[in-house]
């Protein structure tokens, strides 16, 4: 593998405020104001004022709406992969990724129900050899909550709602973490295997009582296909019931404050045969069992997978190699070298299939070297195989916490590729992100 490197810059993200003074008719003989009076923006804080859901709007006294949240998000990736793929053959590719940009608000209406809707407004696909297109691209999530604690006035529970709508899937810890938030520039390959980055249409209830919560909800696999049953593509909101469906459990238990324990079981009963089939996720059933441990200035998160890919009626022969059981394990250790502000990670991650090509790496940005390589489309097998590890090393500046934020790091990358030149693909991946949001 080459050795190469890379210098990443960044730029710094300037906000200036402006504000417009109206005064009344003057008084007969005004008096100068005090020297030492300052300005309105003497105690402004812009860290405080980004994390503080800046326009949101409370009228909890109104019948109609109670409250209105706006949020947004931007983020922004650059990326050096320098590997060598099958057969030997070295690679190396440069990247940069508008990689979100979302807006989008919350409103609570009616005392009892709330409406969430967030949009696409980027479509990168540079790394897969595409375009970039800024402008409404589809919704990420649209969904209503109904309290039913609050609306019956139940007893026994301290939250309980019914949600509806086109939300944003899990897939164990990572999955669930926002992006915002989340401690590596990129979520690991087995998690995004879950997690698929799908968004599907469904009906799930969320529970909380003490420090056990509580989410069971079932979804639609039908994203791409109109009332008819017709393949029209992918939907732009809410999905159709024309398809097989998705179920959803998740238990989540907070033992201390430094010790949260979390477990999430998904079965996908779709099947992709025929045309009109859609099935969003591309495995059968999948469980997690994760935990969160803070340890004094620093912590870790642990996360086992095991799930099954399916077989025939979820892989054609073609496919064959594609089937069967999967599994794997992320630790990721963190540790604050300035708390709040400077924070080292590091990051291994294991995934392993019992069929060839069962398990797959990322589609950023080791896998996007299909649409490079000098040629060759399967320089890394689409980034297909049966064992993955992966290692990642960076650090992140917390400029205003999770909200204005530089994540640096580099990845190691090693994946087995069966019947596949030498079988094996290895890479390092310098990465950095820029990340945004209120």
């Amino acid at each position: 593998m080459k050795n190469q490197s890379i210098r990443l810059k960044t730029t710094a993200l300037a906000c200036g405020l402006s504000s417009l003074a109206l005064a009344g008719e003057p008084a007969p003989a005004p008096e100068p104001a005090p020297a030492e009076s300052g300005s309105m923006f003497d105690d402004f804080n812009f860290c405080d004022w980004l994390s503080s859901k800046p326009g949101t709007v409370k009228i909890p006294d109104n019948p109609w709406v109670q409250s209105l949240v706006f949020e947004g998000r931007f983020h922004w990736n650059a990326a050096y992969v320098d590997g060598e793929g099958t057969n030997g053959q070295d690679f190396s590719e440069t990247y940069t990724d508008a990689r979100r940009f979302r807006l989008g608000a919350k409103i609570g209406f009616l005392n009892y129900f709330s409406y969430k809707g967030i949009v696409n407004l980027v479509d990168d696909e540079r790394f897969n050899g595409a375009g970039l297109d800024y402008g409404y691209q589809d919704f990420d999530e649209s969904w209503f909550t109904f309290d039913m604690l609050k609306a019956f006035n139940l007893g026994g529970l301290d939250v309980l709602t019914a949600n509806y709508g086109r939300v944003k899937w899990h897939g164990g810890l990572e999955a669930r973490t926002s992006s915002n938030a989340i401690l590596t520039v990129e979520r690991s390959a087995i998690t995004n295997k879950l997690h698929q980055s799908a968004r599907p249409t469904g009906l799930f209830f969320n529970a909380v009582k003490g420090k056990v919560n509580a989410l069971a909800g079932i979804y639609s696999s039908d994203e791409a296909t109109d009332e008819f049953g017709v393949d029209d593509g992918n939907v732009e909101g809410w999905g159709g019931w024309n398809d097989g469906l998705i179920y959803n459990a998740e238990l989540i238990y907070s033992a201390t404050d430094d010790l949260r324990i979390g477990w999430e079981l998904i079965y996908n009963d779709a099947e992709e045969l025929g045309a009109n089939e859609d099935s969003l996720l591309d495995y059968k059933w999948a469980t997690t069992l994760s935990a969160e441990y803070a340890i004094g200035n620093g912590g870790v998160n642990v996360e086992g997978f095991y799930g099954d890919n399916g077989g025939s009626e979820m892989h054609s022969a073609r496919n064959a190699a594609r089937r069967g059981n999967f599994w794997g394990f992320v630790a990721t250790p963190y540790y604050w070298i300035v708390p709040a502000k400077l924070q080292a990670v590091v990051q291994y991650a294991y995934a392993g299939s019992e069929e060839d090509q069962g398990i797959r790496t990322n589609s950023r940005y080791v896998r996007a070297t299909n649409f490079g390589g000098g040629g060759n489309p399967n320089i890394v097998n689409s980034g297909r195989g049966n064992e993955l590890h992966t290692l990642y090393a960076g650090v992140n500046y917390l400029i205003c916490g999770d909200n204005l934020k530089i994540q640096v790091g580099a990845e190691y990358t090693s994946l087995n590729t069966p019947g596949r030149g030498d079988g094996d693909v290895e890479a390092l991946t310098w990465l950095c992100g820029f990340r945004t949001s209120f």
